[in-house]
């Protein structure tokens, strides 16, 4: 999901679906992004960082402003209607584990400004059975993207694919509207594959709700592996359960070797 963009897999799913949904790096170490001739982001000057906990406050709030309400399925199912500010379920399940774990990054202004955020994670191998997080969820808007998101994880990883491998998930990318197009994004996953390959991470995974954050990915040579188009996603009655609008027309899964 990023910007509501993100990440890659193949492995194409063609059938119609029922609901079922090394090297430590420093604590904060910062990487300066000098501008040269001939690179996309000339004329930029900004740093990364390495998240630490002490940056929830200051992240979430950027994406209140900048993701939650746009990522495609959420705005497809209004997740977060005009009278509210955010969904508390989705903030929980976004910062539940990215942000004390040395994987997950933001682009910092010469201002101390957050300007983009790189959320990511360990992957655990997925149950069978529903986890206990999604049945016990209240939202019941939340709970449609939560399986939705296990579907696609039981399907990638079917015939346990990916079983004894340590697996970096690419969870979340935004960037700050007025910084896109700037390579700011690019930055951040670039970053990210080089700390997940010194971290010992076999392959990196994104599961692109997106089509620019899959697009992204697809730049930087991750492999398509699986495809799930949301008209094929339906309820009991046969109905798509998110239309998001386009060109967002399906859920891709890619992967690359790190």
């Amino acid at each position: 999901m990023e910007t509501a963009d993100l990440a890659d897999f193949t492995l194409i799913d063609s059938n119609k679906t029922q609901t079922n949904f090394v090297k430590n790096v420093p604590k904060v170490a910062k990487y300066t992004l000098a501008d040269s001739a001939n690179d996309e982001r000339m004329g930029m000057d900004y740093h990364l960082e390495v998240v630490t906990k002490d940056d929830k406050l200051r992240i979430l709030k950027f994406l209140r402003r900048f993701f939650f309400r746009d990522e495609p399925l959420n705005h497809s199912i209004e997740l977060i209607s005009d009278s509210e500010d955010t969904c508390l379920e989705l903030e929980e399940y976004c910062c539940m584990s990215s942000l004390e774990n040395n994987l997950s990054l933001i682009a910092v202004s010469p201002s101390g400004a957050i300007i983009g955020v790189l959320l990511n994670g360990k992957m655990d191998p997925p149950s069978d059975e529903e986890p206990e997080y999604i049945k016990t969820c209240g939202n019941p808007k939340f709970k449609k993207i939560l399986k939705l998101l296990h579907y696609v994880d039981r399907n990638v990883n079917h015939n346990g694919k990916f079983q004894g491998l340590n697996v970096l998930e690419i969870r979340i990318i935004s960037v700050d509207s007025s910084w896109r197009g700037k390579g700011i994004a690019k930055a951040l996953l670039e970053k990210a594959l080089e700390i997940g390959k010194e971290k010992g991470f076999h392959i990196a995974r994104a599961d692109c709700s997106s089509f620019f954050s899959g697009k992204l990915c697809a730049s930087l040579g991750f492999k398509q592996i699986y495809e799930l188009n949301y008209a094929d996603y339906v309820d009991e009655d046969g109905n798509p359960i998110f239309t998001p609008v386009y060109p967002h027309t399906a859920m891709v899964s890619y992967i690359k070797n790190l």
